[in-house]
């Protein structure tokens, strides 16, 4: 843990870094002072980051300090488009509570195209869907039931949407070219990464139920992220602590091929290679839905 700093645990100067580089990139482009392909890119992808940042912080909080706990979630919102509290529900309630079962919104079951790159172009849009249908109001029952955790919500989507009407007043395509575009892009990823997290694992096993990915720059980029398992098992442990525990309690349990060294090379496997073993588990993952 971080000593006499209001950060709760020093990694996350990582995490304030990568969401500084971010709203530095949004700027630059906004305003028309540097425009490039492959800034436009990183912007992209640190738009994805900032979703996992949003991601850690619901599940263990950033800072010390509850006062700067609320900027940091009126920051991540304008990072990624969408309010902190937002996905409360649907991620920690319903993804952990529900994991794989129906009351998952993320569940791999949802897509079950015969060819399995269909099933991830179309992942996230079935997930939003399903969302869409199935999620009550969370404001009107956190009004009766958690009335700070209502105002913290309020509040946020005041903020970002009186800055989103700001911005695009001032300039509505660079608005929609270079916040939107990433916007869209990180809350694609966060959701589709889920996919290749889950799919052909075993929800009912204490270990099998998430592909891992170990390789150590994308856990650096993503902040532990890859370490899937061992977050199902403790979701509140800090992302610094992840890889710790995955070699102490996931990896001499998990099934082989579970653990994965690369990102891009564990995704071309289960997507793009041929068959995939997925087809021959449909039965089974029907069960379990």
């Amino acid at each position: 843990m971080s000593s006499g700093l209001p950060l709760r645990y020093r990694e996350d100067r990582r995490s304030l870094f990568l969401l500084a580089l971010l709203f530095g990139l949004f700027a630059v482009q906004w305003t028309g002072t540097l425009r490039h392909g492959m800034l436009y890119g990183l912007t992209g992808l640190l738009a994805f980051v900032a979703c996992v940042i949003k991601h850690n912080h619901i599940h263990c909080r950033t800072f010390r300090d509850e006062r700067c706990n609320r900027v940091l979630e009126h920051a991540l919102g304008l990072a990624t488009g969408h309010p902190t509290t937002a996905i409360i529900t649907a991620h920690n309630v319903r993804h952990h509570g529900a994991n794989q079962a129906a009351g998952d919104w993320v569940r791999a079951s949802l897509v079950g195209f015969r060819r399995n790159w269909l099933n991830l172009a179309a992942f996230a849009f079935v997930c939003v869907a399903r969302m869409r249908a199935d999620k009550p109001s969370d404001l009107r029952r956190w009004k009766r039931e958690r009335p700070a955790l209502y105002r913290r919500a309020v509040a946020e989507r005041a903020v970002l949407y009186t800055c989103l009407a700001t911005l695009l007043v001032l300039d509505w395509r660079a608005t929609l070219v270079y916040l939107g575009g990433p916007w869209i892009f990180g809350q694609w990823a966060i959701v589709t990464i889920n996919l290749l997290q889950h799919q052909d694992c075993d929800p009912a096993s204490e270990v099998d139920h998430s592909r891992n990915v170990t390789g150590r720059l994308m856990n650096w980029v993503l902040l532990n992220n890859g370490f899937h398992g061992a977050h199902h098992l403790r979701p509140a442990l800090h992302w610094s602590r992840l890889p710790d525990f995955h070699r102490a309690h996931v990896a001499p349990r998990v099934r082989p091929g579970l653990d994965q060294r690369s990102l891009l090379l564990a995704s071309w496997r289960q997507f793009f290679a041929g068959p995939s073993a997925w087809r021959d588990t449909r039965a089974a993952r029907a069960s379990w839905s």
